[in-house]
């Protein structure tokens, strides 16, 4: 393990330095290049090859997400309490093997059976590689790390998409199905460089006190809450937006794939510089109160659209896109930080797996959101939606120096 002053420096160029970030860098740009793939091509597949319907394909990923809620804490536990490293190459090459199933479906059921398992297994690595992620980083470097491998996971699902593109292109169900091996090639490659990283020793614990202390923990629970609630904000641009652009505005369609792209590379570049003035809890706290009220703006220029001939709309809709993505760095900065601060060593797993779940159900409550308010009540909505952000921004001051106080009282 490096030693904090090294890490403080260790994203400062376009390579980590040499240590552990380096492989699981190499590991994330694989991995997330496959999860580009199957981003653009899955949906398509299932309805257009395998038969089902557009309501069958999105109940079973509901369903399926559902159970996906269930595996985060306990495989963030068995973290704790073996290897990470090992446990989420293992994770891995399981759910490789795994997702070539689809490739033999061709039934909603034996499509819903796939999905249940699969999601948990990603759910429950997800928790693991963020307890691997603070098993090899420590203070500033943390943060720090996370945030160079958010840009990486941006770069690569990226390129995964230019990729997927040639599929769509040739729309077969060969070029679909190479896709997925491809993704499950790339994958297994990214389980075995993670084996670079030294392997990880398990933490101690207190074999008489309670085992999930993470869900005790109500300080951190109330953090992880109003991190889900701001995060509902990824999802505008995805589910928000494209209906906005067409439906409500004069912009040309045109205007979607531009605002994505605006959004893409600022994380991209940008993300690694937001996250170096977040240091501490108190910090990280005020960048997502801040964050909170670029937001409000932003929401505002969204709605702001409506209103105008197309070049008036882009202009807007571009200005909210911008100010939305700084906002985006610096509450991603901050959860990374208070993800990882709030949560004692010897448990980082478990508590990793509590943040995921409440991301997990961030994703899943956000197109309701985002339908109910922007979609169903147009520019009031947009307003209700930004003051939501702003105000959920504020309460993290408080909210935030309260888990702090209740971590330091606990540790003492």
């Amino acid at each position: 393990m490096s030693a904090p002053n090294d890490q403080g420096n260790a994203v400062q160029g376009l390579l980590p330095a040499p240590g552990p970030l380096r492989p699981l860098a190499l590991a994330t740009l694989l991995s997330r290049v496959g999860n580009g793939l199957l981003m653009t091509v899955s949906v398509l597949y299932f309805n257009r090859i395998v038969g089902l319907s557009i309501a069958e394909v999105g109940l079973g990923l509901t369903v399926a997400g559902l159970f996906g809620l269930l595996s985060a804490v306990p495989l963030g536990h068995l973290a704790d309490r073996r290897d990470p490293r090992g446990l989420f190459v293992v994770l891995s090459l399981t759910a490789c093997g795994l997702s070539l199933t689809y490739l033999f479906v061709d039934t909603f059921w034996q499509f819903l059976v796939v999905s249940i398992v699969l999601t948990m297994i990603d759910r429950g690595a997800g928790a693991v590689r963020a307890a691997l992620i603070a098993a090899v980083t420590t203070g500033a470097g943390r943060v720090a790390a996370r945030a160079y491998l958010r840009a990486v996971t941006n770069i690569g699902i990226m390129a995964g998409a230019g990729v997927g593109a040639f599929a769509l292109h040739f729309d077969t169900g060969t070029a679909y199905r190479l896709m997925f091996v491809l993704d499950a090639v790339l994958t297994s490659i990214a389980a075995f460089v993670v084996l670079a990283i030294p392997r990880v020793a398990p933490q101690p614990h207190d074999a008489d006190g309670p085992v999930w202390i993470a869900l005790r923990d109500r300080g951190y629970l109330a953090v992880a809450a109003l991190n889900a609630g701001m995060s509902i904000h990824y999802a505008v641009l995805d589910v928000a937006i494209p209906l906005w652009v067409v439906d409500h505005t004069d912009a040309p369609r045109w205007t979607v794939a531009l605002l994505l792209i605006v959004n893409t590379v600022v994380v991209a570049l940008f993300q690694v510089r937001s996250s170096r003035g977040v240091a501490d809890p108190a910090t990280a706290a005020r960048a997502t109160r801040t964050a909170g009220l670029l937001l409000l703006a932003s929401m505002v220029l969204m709605a702001g659209a409506t209103w105008g001939n197309a070049v008036l709309a882009v202009g807007l809709l571009a200005a909210g896109a911008l100010v939305q993505v700084i906002g985006e760095l610096l509450q991603s900065s901050g959860a990374f930080l208070l993800s990882f601060d709030l949560a004692p060593g010897h448990a980082q797993g478990q508590y990793q797996g509590v943040w995921n779940t409440s991301m997990s159900i961030s994703t899943m409550l956000a197109p309701t959101v985002l339908a109910l308010l922007p979609l169903g009540l147009g520019v009031p909505g947009w307003i209700i939606l930004g003051v939501w952000f702003a105000v959920i921004g504020i309460l993290f001051v408080p909210v935030v120096r309260w888990a702090a106080d209740r971590r330091v009282a606990v540790a003492a």
